[in-house]
């Protein structure tokens, strides 16, 4: 992931709306961003999704038309932004889900404030269990749904199974961080047990993308075998992000 953006940065950020391009260079700039307690605070440059991930999920939001997104993980709101982005030309909303904003500052749950685009956004301040049950009671559907939270095996499979509740027919769920053994193992369990959702090629190879393509049929006992079969092959390609996300990152998820 780079740290240090320029004009390809910017030519990758050409088809945002200005002030999404111009809030997000900001951000890939290292320039400090306003939090809730009305200070400006450093970001870590660790925690961010690239510019490459971020325009595919602006254009699959846009060839889409997606109205209604989800992502649990907030943060600096990197990613919030290009959905924001999406929303404003589609219609519609977003909802991001973190317990954890606190730690961020509260500087992702202003983006939407900053754009002015407040009715547009929705933040659920809470774990993504509680959270993705209570949409799910209230049955709410989104059309693309972006899982980058707790980074644990568990968590991440979990949140996919609700997830997939929550997603409308057609829909996609969108995965980070495929340099993590982790979100490697639960993708491997998607792919041999979930028929009902179909893997999508992506351009980026640090996101493993599903669509929903019909009901979930399995019978009670029904059980594929899984395994990463990719993981030398993904160690090895993702390496230099592996190393430069180094012990920040795995002292975040312990903690977490």
């Amino acid at each position: 992931m780079e740290t240090v953006h320029g004009p390809a940065t910017d030519k990758i950020l050409s088809p945002l709306p200005r002030p999404f391009r111009f809030a997000l260079l900001s951000m890939y700039n290292g320039e400090p961003q306003l939090g809730t307690d009305g200070e400006h605070h450093k970001l870590d440059e660790d925690t961010r999704i690239s510019p490459e991930q971020g325009i595919w999920l602006y254009n699959l939001c846009r060839q889409a038309k997606s109205k209604k997104t989800l992502e649990i993980g907030l943060a600096y709101g990197f990613s919030t932004l290009y959905f924001l982005a999406a929303i404003g030309e589609n219609g519609g909303n977003h909802t991001a889900v973190d317990p954890f904003q606190s730690d961020w500052h509260g500087i992702g749950s202003r983006q939407s404030r900053n754009l002015n685009m407040s009715d547009s956004f929705r933040f659920i301040e809470e774990k993504s269990v509680p959270a993705l049950v209570h949409l799910a009671d209230r049955r709410e559907r989104f059309d693309v749904i972006f899982i980058d939270g707790n980074h644990r095996f568990d968590d991440v499979l979990v949140d996919f199974i609700l997830s997939a509740e929550l997603c409308a027919m057609g829909g996609y769920i969108i995965l980070d961080d495929m340099w993590m053994p982790a979100v490697r193992m639960a993708v491997a369990f998607v792919r041999s047990n979930r028929k009902d959702f179909e893997e999508l090629k992506t351009p980026v190879s640090n996101i493993a993308a599903f669509q929903r393509k019909g009901e979930d049929a399995r019978d009670w006992l029904h059980y594929v075998e899984f395994k990463d079969s990719n993981r030398r092959r993904e160690i090895r390609r993702l390496a230099p992000a592996l190393l430069r996300r180094g012990a920040k990152a795995i002292s975040r998820i312990v903690r977490a």
